[in-house]
Parts: structure tokens; sequence; C-alpha cells
């Protein structure tokens, strides 16, 4: 009997030993921070603010990195909407915009570390497709069903342009922008127009195509690149006056591209396609097909490396 008595108290000692330790307050466990992996974000768009890049992409994601794409740091939105981010645009090392889903703009004085709503469409859920800031400190913005935006005071107050290219319902996609003033609007449907004054006016273009447009560039040399579905690439010399047709080698829709501090253009699209040119885009070499995830956007990364960006994120690629 004994035994058993020291048997039963030696297990109320355990039991109460365990109810102790259970309820004692100690320390939390430490956990690794959460962080979104830019190899993992669905990725709209790229811009550079300064040497820093920035990206923007799905529930309204922010990213920037400041070793050329090696390192990503998330950026703090104040009222985070949410909504997927589609585009992103800087007038300098600070200044920027992004829009997206729902009518949303946010704004940054900072380059990109911070961010807050200037926008959100409570009643409008389609997206604002493109962003440009001009050198008078005020701002457009263009997307789906003809939607078309203006803001005076640098993206804290929008209303519908006054004097809005004739685009009726169809989706805007791309706002192209020089170093002057000079700006391309391309969308579906062969939409395209230009403007000689920051897109207070506009004149539409005659492109020999009629399949949508996505995107363009304004080149160095002073020539433009529009880019759209299956392949179509046209070029002018002559700011539109005038179209020609380039072969890209690959009948891809092209979303994205850049002009690179070497001059060479790159084009990137659907299923991951990439192409290249050395010669202000008059011609093109496949640099390589891809796979399954298309590519966006397009961004100078420096030491012979672009970034690319899209369905499976970023990465960083030599070319």
């Amino acid at each position: 009997m004994n035994s058993l008595r020291r048997a039963s108290l030696a297990l109320a000692i355990a039991v109460a030993a365990g109810a102790v330790y259970a309820f004692a307050m100690r320390p939390h466990p430490v956990f690794a921070a959460t962080a979104v992996r830019a190899d993992r974000l669905h990725v709209n768009a790229l811009a550079h603010a300064g040497q820093r890049v920035v990206a923007v992409g799905e529930a309204g994601h922010i990213l920037y990195s400041d070793d050329g794409g090696r390192q990503w740091r998330d950026a703090v939105v104040d009222r985070q909407p949410g909504s997927t981010l589609t585009q992103v645009a800087f007038s300098d090392a600070r200044h920027g915009l992004a829009v997206g889903h729902d009518g949303v703009v946010l704004g940054t004085d900072d380059g990109g570390e911070h961010w807050q709503q200037l926008r959100f469409d409570t009643e409008h859920t389609d997206p604002l497709l493109d962003v440009a800031l001009r050198s008078d400190g005020s701002a457009l913005a263009v997307g789906s069903f003809g939607r078309f935006l203006i803001s005076k005071d640098g993206g804290s107050q929008w209303q519908p342009a006054a004097t809005p290219p004739a685009i009726g319902d169809g989706h805007a996609n791309a706002l192209v922008r020089s170093a002057g003033n000079a700006m391309l609007l391309a969308g579906e449907a062969g939409m395209l127009h230009r403007s000689n004054d920051g897109g207070a006016t506009w004149e539409q273009l005659a492109l020999p195509y009629k399949g949508s447009l996505f995107g363009g560039l304004a080149l160095k040399d002073g020539a433009w690149l529009v880019f759209g579905m299956r392949g179509h690439v046209f070029r002018s010399a002559d700011f539109g006056t005038t179209w020609e047709a380039v072969d890209t080698g690959l009948p891809t829709s092209y979303f994205g591209g850049a002009q690179l501090n070497d001059g060479r253009v790159v084009l990137a699209g659907q299923g991951g396609a990439v192409v290249l040119s050395a010669d202000g885009g008059k011609t093109f070499r496949i640099h390589r097909v891809g796979g399954r995830a298309s590519l966006a956007a397009v961004a100078e990364a420096g030491d012979g490396h672009v970034l690319l960006a899209g369905e499976a994120g970023i990465t960083r690629e030599a070319l």
C-alpha cells in the first residue's frame, strides 16, 4: 500500500506541476517576420524612382528595391484598399502615383517607401490602367470603358478630363510620355492618339492595325514604338504620322517594354517571351520564348541585367 500511495502522490505532484507550467507567464515564441516574396507576387508594373525600383501588383502590394532587384522591401500603404494595382509612375526620385482597380490612386513623396490613398471609387470597380505625371505637376489617368481622368494638384483631386480624346467606351491601356510634353494614348481596337501639349489636346492617329495595343515606348532617338496582340509592333520616326510594322519573330502578345541605358530595347509578354533590339526597335531577335507565366513589365537593373515582372513575380536576368 505504501508503494501505491507513493506512486499516487508522485502522479499528483506531476499533474500539479504541469498545470502550473501550462498557465505560467513566459515569453511568446519568436516567429520569422511575415513578408511578401517578390518571386511569388503577381506584379503588373515596375518604375524607377531615381536609382530605386518600385513594383506594384496584386492585392495592392507595393515593393521597392535599392540594389537592382536583388532584395525587396514592403512599402507602407496608409488606408490600404487591397485593390490590385496595375501601373506606377514617378515624376522624380520622390514623387509618384500608382493606380489600379476600384479607380484607386495612391501617392508617395518619399520615393515609394510610404504611400497614401488619394482616390477610391466606391461605386465603380472598373480599373485605371495607366497614369502619367506631367511637367507642370498635374497628372492623367486612363482605364477601362473610356475612363479618362485629370488631376491638377499632383493626384490629390481627380475629375473627368475636360477635353478627352474620342475614345468612347473602349479600354485605354497605356499613356506613353516622352522627356518633353509629347504623349501617345493607346488602347483596344487600334486606339491611338497623340498630344503635343502634355495631354491638354489630342489628335486621333491612323494605325494599320485594329487589334488591341497594350503599351508603347518613347525612344531616345525620337522614335516611338507601340505593341500589342499577336506580336504586333509598330515603329514611327515622325511621332505617329506614319507607322512601320516590325517583325519580332514571335506571334505573341507583348505587355511591357523598356529601353535600357545602353540603348537596347526589350519587349516582354505572353508566356514569358522576351525579344531584344539593338537598333532602336527597327529589328528584334528572340531572347527567349518563355513558358506558362506571362510578363507584364521590364526595368533596367544595372550590371547588364534587367528585371522581368509578371504572373510569377520578379526575376533578375542577364541580357
